[in-house]
């Protein structure tokens, strides 16, 4: 594979999650697209399924108690979306970070974005400091986004709320000059006696604005060099766990030490010259992050993302044949439960056209149709929007969701002769899903 298209995929990989094909009638021909849905199937599901009565945060609880069950012990979590882009998607997965949070103590929240973006908005929900629309990336910084954000700052300026909410960016798409700040500023606070080699090691480092486009052109030995000098930064922090025994659990110190790994994973990641080996370590660290924020502060952890990256199972097996939630189960099992969201139609945001130098331009897009699919299925169960414990079914709608059938994903760009539905089993991707069977557009400024 050349390099050329090396960066090609890896940018849209890391950017913007998933692809898709629109047509003019916005639909998918499939085989045996007149056929009815069977009925049974329909009503086995129906029989079966836990009917939500809105995705208004601010409402009761009443009808999300099966959740608790569901969930039971597991620690960890997994939030996802079918596309970047949709309304009710976004504010449902709010109203379930609330449930979380409020009535099961998960205190941990992972999001796929940035980890410089992940340390400016957990300063905000700690501090006020800032505005977090400014700390979102791509299709993020939504209303609805923020809106969630804006509750979490007041949950943890509560008193009476011990145990607060932190906010940790598992992603490694760049690195602003904040991340190298974090590591400095603690640096020459604490141990001004390195702040020479730290400043030198991260010199041309930081002079790169971070972005997979603009790091993949570098020569072979820069990067090799690069990677180098943030291992030798790591390694001067971690050192700092048998010097400093007073300064280890200060929030300074930790998140100090966790910005110098991610910087030393970013170089490390690109090190590669193929893209399922960069593409494997992008997702492994995903999942090291979530896991970080679990060993550091305890408590349990929520890891919000696309579908495709929380999903126990691979769904686009050319742009994602590893994934974080892969790597999530084979380490903790039945401790990560996987929760997905699906829609039938309606309305998305997405990006009409995406430059990673430049930025890209919005629009909307209807749902693609698909009459053989899981979510023209669920659309048929009469009811606006429910959760459905994919691992506890019984009768037709058990062999239903163990099946392969198309499963509808779209990321943050459509692009020309790739499908939005791939043939895959509802079981294998998620241990929960909830559905809405009509979204519309997310609403970003």
């Amino acid at each position: 594979m050349n390099k050329k298209r090396i960066i090609t995929m890896v940018s849209t990989a890391l950017l913007v999650t998933g692809c898709g094909e629109v047509g003019n009638a916005q639909t998918v021909a499939v085989e045996n697209s007149g056929q009815s849905i069977q009925k049974n199937i329909v009503k086995s599901i129906q029989s079966q399924a836990n009917p939500l009565k809105t995705i208004d945060p601010s409402k009761p609880f009443e009808d999300l108690k099966p959740l608790k069950k569901m969930i039971g012990s597991a620690q960890y979590v997994g939030l996802g979306e079918n596309t970047h882009g949709s309304s009710e998607i976004f504010t449902m997965k709010f109203r379930l970070v609330k449930y979380l949070v409020t009535e099961m103590g998960f205190t941990n929240f992972a999001m796929e974005e940035d980890w410089g973006n992940g340390l400016k908005l957990n300063e905000y929900i700690q501090t006020g400091k800032g505005n977090p629309r400014e700390f979102l990336n791509l299709l993020y910084p939504t209303d609805e986004i923020i809106a969630m954000i804006e509750w979490m700052k007041d949950y943890n300026a509560d008193p009476s709320n011990k145990k607060k909410i932190q906010f940790i960016g598992l992603d490694l798409k760049e690195l602003d000059q904040g991340c190298f700040n974090k590591v400095i500023d603690y640096v020459r606070l604490h141990r001004p006696n390195l702040l020479a080699e730290v400043e030198e090691n991260y010199k041309e480092l930081s002079a790169f604005n971070g972005s997979t486009q603009e790091y993949m052109d570098l020569a072979p030995e820069i990067k090799e060099k690069f990677k180098a000098n943030a291992e030798r930064v790591a390694r001067l922090l971690k050192d700092e766990n048998k010097q400093a025994n007073t300064e280890i659990v200060s929030p300074e110190y930790i998140w100090a030490k966790a910005t110098a790994s991610a910087i030393e994973k970013f170089t490390t990641m690109l090190i590669p010259n193929d893209y399922p080996s960069m593409l494997k370590l992008h997702e492994q660290y995903l999942a090291d992050h979530a896991m970080w924020a679990q060993e550091t502060f305890g408590g349990k952890t929520m890891v919000w993302g696309h579908n495709i990256h929380i999903a126990k199972g691979i769904i686009d097996e050319k742009l994602y044949p590893y994934v974080a939630g892969q790597f999530l189960k084979e380490r903790l099992d039945n401790n990560y439960v996987t929760i997905g969201s699906t829609t039938t139609k309606g309305n998305f945001t997405l990006y009409s056209e995406y430059d990673p130098s430049t930025g890209g331009k919005i629009t909307t897009r209807a749902i693609p149709q698909n009459v053989n699919s899981f979510n023209y299925t669920l659309g048929k169960v009469p009811y606006n929007m429910f959760l459905l414990d994919n691992r506890h079914l019984k009768g037709q709608a058990e062999k239903w969701v163990k099946a392969k059938r198309p499963l509808l994903s779209i990321g943050g760009q459509i692009f020309p002769n790739e499908s939005t539905y791939f043939d895959k089993s509802l079981l294998e991707q998620f241990d929960i899903i909830f559905h809405i069977r009509k979204t519309s557009p997310s609403h970003i400024k």
